[in-house]
């Protein structure tokens, strides 16, 4: 099955959520239709010029925190930003006009606050094709700055997997998933997992790096399509070095820095490559390793009729820009991992079991524009 997938990567900033929807919208025109050049800092990925001239979508994908902002310094100036499934805001009602006009799947991060207990969270809406809200998945491992700004921990463990139907005329999820069982659906459905940005590492980088809990979780319920809302640290982002050695005010100036530079090779930046090879290694369980003794399901010849071609598809969505000593690391991308290479020692792009099917760079808002095969 063919779909036509957009992720788009933003640089929300925080206070500005009139000119962060703006620029969603003129991101998605620009890129499907002629419009006039994009704004600076714009970049246009596409597959081919025809599909440049297709308004419609099967999948589109927006950052964490889509069109807030991240970096917030307390829960009391999120706050403002606030929604719920049962009263939206913004960025709900954004996603669902986005789905609509588009008639795609959307997902989009946003803040939420529960009314049923009253707590915050990190969280990402799933749309339909006609705009309904049919899924809505809360961060389950935090990163420092959630907890910053009052955000809890997903009471629901494990990285349940959801089905993601992308018939035209589907309106409708399964939660309900038993990959023991075989399935009625059309073949059209997905098995999907969702995680955003910290759920791919480590939990609270105190767990075994091995343990790899979310693509554990995702491979043994068999899902092949695996959404991963992101603002991903750049490795050189001053905010993550030592607070003894550096204090907040040489944090400010390295950030601007790092900006200046990177902007310096603004039509020529690349991605950070270490950053996409990180995110390789986070799906471990997928890679044709020497060290990885999984089965890999998703290439298994169990009859002369298998499908050799099956893969496991992975889009990673991040956002780009500055906020105060962040510097975020863009480089959002599609990886497919297919098992089709021999056993080896890379964990990264050399791997022959996995492919970049493309990616932006790490410093221009950008839309990256794929039809992929699942």
């Amino acid at each position: 099955m063919k779909i036509r997938v957009a992720l788009l990567q933003l640089n929300p900033r925080i206070g500005k959520i009139n000119e962060n929807i703006s620029n969603v919208y003129k991101l998605l025109s620009s890129s499907t239709q002629q419009q006039p050049t994009p704004p600076p800092q714009t970049t246009i990925t596409t597959t081919t010029t025809n599909q440049q001239l297709n308004s419609k979508f099967d999948l589109i994908v927006l950052p964490e925190l889509a069109i807030t902002g991240y970096n917030f310094p307390n829960s009391t100036a999120i706050k403002p930003y606030l929604e719920s499934i049962d009263k939206f805001g913004p960025s709900l009602n954004l996603g669902r006009e986005l789905s609509i006009k588009y008639q795609s799947i959307l997902v989009i991060g946003y803040p939420e606050f529960s009314h049923d207990d009253n707590k915050i969270y990190n969280s990402c809406a799933v749309f339909n094709r006609f705009g309904q809200l049919i899924y809505n998945y809360r961060k389950s491992f935090l990163y420092e700055t959630d907890e910053v700004w009052g955000c809890n921990e997903n009471p629901i463990k494990g990285f349940p997997s959801i089905e993601l139907d992308f018939s035209p005329t589907s309106n409708k999820i399964r939660e309900d998933i038993n990959v023991n069982e075989t399935s009625e659906t059309t073949t059209q459905s997905i098995i999907t997992n969702i995680g955003i940005c910290m759920d791919l590492n480590p939990y609270k980088f105190e767990a075994p790096f091995n343990k790899f809990e979310f693509s554990m979780s995702s491979y043994s319920q068999r899902a092949k399509l695996l959404i991963c809302p992101m603002a991903w640290l750049n490795p050189s982002s001053p905010s993550i070095l030592d607070n003894e050695e550096f204090d907040k005010s040489d944090k400010l100036e390295l950030a601007q820095e790092l900006e200046s530079e990177l902007k310096e090779n603004l039509d020529s930046a690349e991605a950070s490559w270490s950053t996409i090879n990180y995110w390789i290694l986070r799906f471990f369980p997928y890679l044709s390793h020497k060290n990885s003794i999984m089965p890999k399901w998703f290439n298994n010849k169990t009859s002369t009729e298998a499908n050799n071609d099956e893969k496991v598809t992975v889009l990673c969505c991040n956002r780009v820009g500055v906020e105060e000593d962040v510097v975020y690391a863009g480089s959002s991308c599609i990886l497919q991992f297919n098992n089709h290479g021999k056993y080896n020692d890379a964990t990264d792009l050399t791997n022959e079991s996995v492919e970049l099917i493309g990616n932006l760079d790490q410093i221009n808002e950008s839309i990256l524009i794929k039809e992929i095969d699942l």
